[in-house]
């Protein structure tokens, strides 16, 4: 296990990274937005119940083991929840993505009913039928948490449906209603003041049958309400939101395999919101253009949150063994305005994921993936920050 002395000053991180952190141009990083067809969408709140996030998190139906019974002993970790065992231990979902209602509603990170939730994502990743992604939502009072399945509406006015969201869904970032979801070609958002419930009897199929509206057994969907395509390269594994900057932003990361010398540098994008719209604000109509931008150096990055001006960053070292720390995950912070640059190695869990920064409880969330070994880590702030 790493120490706390263990922390590196470094020039360049990630194996195969070829040069220090760095800024580089916002050009090239412009986000094009487009959205669903608001009368699909009404005509789906009409057919369907149309839920609160408090209403669905009053139902969950699952509870985990927490604390000391549960996940990996690791450094200056001071809050843990894991999942029921069937989702620990499964093969068919994998989670990703990681944020919170302190990033949706600021303040006291609570919702209008007073809960304060954990929202992870999860991609289905076995090779049988694909039900795509869908995120868990966790009370922190309880551990008690549900799974709603993320949907994509379709179809007509008069005929409406919906199917699967087929995404690696690497990263969350929940601001206000909308939950931005990682989807490499640029970032899907759904509606989490607009979930529906449905059929849990209709387990074989999605949308509309003649049974009615279902989803998989699901009880529950989100509807996806926009998408922003890149119009360059930058791959998006992964999001988070800042809100110690003015306005609020949306950090996106991303991912290269180590030594994959075909890629270009990983690098950070940073995006203003609109605090009244809850949307990446655009400098043109649907167009979103980037307010800051970093080379990082990082292969195999997972996470990235800006917070106070330091870029905390996760990356994996891939699968291990159990019971050993080889293969724990290690952390960066990079400061832009001093070029510093330090890592602790070891410090997150074997399959660490996305990063999510809860203020005023001063935790750094991150999830792992890997089957048996999963959970939800909240770090040290403090420790980190310097």
């Amino acid at each position: 296990m790493a120490s706390a002395a263990a922390a590196v000053v470094v020039g360049s991180i990630g194996a195969g990274a070829a040069q220090a952190a760095s800024p580089i141009s916002t050009a090239g990083f412009d986000l094009s937005r487009t959205s669903t067809s608001s009368a699909v969408l009404s005509a789906l709140d009409t057919a369907l119940p149309n839920l609160s996030i408090d209403t669905v998190a009053a139902d969950a139906n699952r509870v985990g083991p927490t604390g000391s019974a549960c996940g990996s002993v690791l450094p200056h970790v001071i809050k843990k929840y894991c999942w029921a065992d069937d989702d620990n231990d499964t093969e068919q979902w994998y989670p990703q993505g990681v944020s919170t209602t302190y990033d949706a509603y600021g303040g006291a990170g609570t919702t209008a009913g007073g809960r304060s939730l954990i929202a992870t994502s999860w991609y289905d990743h076995d090779g049988g039928t694909d039900k795509g992604a869908r995120v868990s939502i966790l009370d922190r009072a309880n551990a008690k948490y549900r799974h709603v399945l993320l949907a994509v509406p379709g179809g007509t006015s008069t005929s409406p449906t919906f199917s699967i969201a087929s995404t690696h869904a690497g990263g969350l970032a929940w601001y206000g209603r909308y939950l931005y979801v990682a989807d490499t070609t640029g970032i899907r958002v759904f509606d989490m003041g607009r979930m529906w419930s449905v059929n849990t009897s209709i387990t074989d199929a999605i949308g509309k049958t003649s049974a009615g509206y279902g989803a998989y057994g699901y009880k529950y969907v989100a509807p996806q309400v926009h998408r922003y395509a890149r119009t360059g390269t930058f791959r998006y594994s992964s999001v988070s939101i800042d809100r110690t900057t003015t306005p609020d932003t949306l950090i996106a990361t991303e991912y290269r395999a180590p030594g994959d010398t075909a890629q270009v540098s990983p690098r950070t994008v940073r995006y203003n919101l609109d605090e009244t719209s809850k949307l990446i604000a655009e400098t043109t109509s649907t167009v979103a253009g980037a307010d800051g931008a970093w080379d990082i150096g990082v292969d195999s990055l997972q996470g990235g949150v800006f917070v106070n001006g330091s870029l905390f960053l996760s990356q994996s070292d891939g699968g291990s063994v159990a019971g050993t720390d080889n293969d724990r995950g290690d952390l960066y912070r990079y400061t832009p305005s001093s070029g510093s640059l330090v890592s602790w190695g070891n410090h997150l869990p074997v399959g660490t994921e996305d990063f999510s920064y809860w203020s005023g409880r001063g935790e750094l969330w991150t999830t792992a993936e890997y089957p048996t070994l999963r959970g939800l880590y909240a770090l040290d702030y403090g420790y980190y920050s310097g």
